[in-house]
């Protein structure tokens, strides 16, 4: 009897043993699973209208951010006006610009900057910046528009890129980013 104990003592350790072994990579996986999903998110220019063509008033984009994970995040956007995010060979330096750009809602209302839009000088050019705080639960989407300044006087045929750069307070390592191609058209 005391033998038929001890093997059932033996066999219930053993399978505890396993039992919390699979608990414990189910929970690693889990954590692991939860981090990637809560770093994916989606940004994109509506209607894949990347490139456009502004006269005196500017030009606006719209963009779409989605919350692909299911907690809530709040994401800060960035617009970083800057002629050295891509080269373009074709185009010559003297034809690249800056235009200032803000944020705005689709009802066409400013969104609040976090900070005033900075100039300053880099190495490589000239920069403007502006940054917004955009809050999403999980699985959700919204619509904003970048509208695009053109600079009085600015010539004719010049072209603009500026970056948009969305990072999360979940993900602060991971960036997704779109470019947006402005070129000054003559008029409107």
């Amino acid at each position: 009897m005391k033998t038929n104990q001890i093997q059932s003592v033996k066999i219930i350790n053993v399978l505890l043993k396993k039992v919390l072994i699979i608990i414990f990579g189910l929970l690693v996986f889990g954590n692991v699973y939860s981090q990637n999903v809560n770093c994916n998110s989606k940004l994109k220019v509506v209607n894949n209208q990347n490139s456009k063509k502004a006269g005196e008033s500017g030009v606006s984009y719209r963009l779409k951010l989605t919350n692909t994970g299911f907690d809530a995040t709040t994401y800060k956007i960035k617009l970083v006006n800057d002629n050295t995010v891509t080269s373009v060979q074709s185009i010559s330096k003297n034809n690249q610009i800056n235009i200032s750009g803000e944020f705005y809602n689709v009802s066409l209302k400013k969104m609040k900057s976090l900070n005033r839009t900075t100039t300053y000088n880099n190495k490589n050019g000239d920069t403007n910046e502006n940054e917004i705080e955009i809050f999403l639960n999980g699985k959700e989407s919204k619509t904003f528009i970048v509208k695009m300044k053109t600079p009085v006087g600015a010539k004719f045929g010049s072209i603009n890129k500026s970056e948009v750069k969305v990072t999360s307070d979940k993900c602060k390592n991971k960036t997704i980013s779109v470019v947006l191609n402005t070129e000054i058209i003559d008029g409107e």
